[in-house]
């Protein structure tokens, strides 16, 4: 495994739409354990395939309750009990700040091997999957700070 560089904030790739994948090979399995190496080693909770700068609607979630999460193509199926939370990312390092994000969420994802599955999700595990979901989409934390 090897460590991939984490774009910043002022990178315009950052804010790009990423593409549904749809190629499962091997080299999609590397590229999700590079980013797990990466992620591990940035001390995250969550990296989007967007912050290593390649443009997939994948990202990579250590959760309290399923561990390692690998959601690959996300729909948001249901959402509930918005709440307010302190959030920081690893492409905006050094600022963090409160954003309303929903505290359960359904997802429906494909996993590594194009897989589909459904899953819910709890607390900032379901913070998490926002977050990265809204990496996917070009949106980072900071566009999203409650003042």
């Amino acid at each position: 495994m090897a460590r991939l560089t984490i774009i910043k904030q002022d990178n315009p790739l950052i804010r790009k739409t990423s593409k549904i994948v749809d190629d499962f090979s091997p080299r999609l399995h590397e590229l999700l354990d590079n980013m797990y190496e990466t992620l591990l080693h940035a001390n995250g909770m969550g990296l989007a395939a967007i912050q290593v700068g390649v443009l997939y609607r994948l990202a990579i979630i250590l959760t309290e309750e399923y561990g390692l999460i690998e959601i690959i193509n996300p729909i948001i199926k249901t959402v509930k009990n918005q709440r307010i939370d302190s959030e920081g990312c690893l492409s905006c390092p050094g600022i963090s700040g409160r954003v309303r994000r929903p505290h359960l969420v359904t997802l429906e994802y494909q996993d590594r091997h194009g897989q589909k599955q459904i899953k819910t999700f709890h607390g900032m595990d379901a913070v998490c999957c926002c977050h990265e979901i809204d990496h996917m989409d070009g949106i980072l934390f900071i566009d999203k700070l409650i003042k």
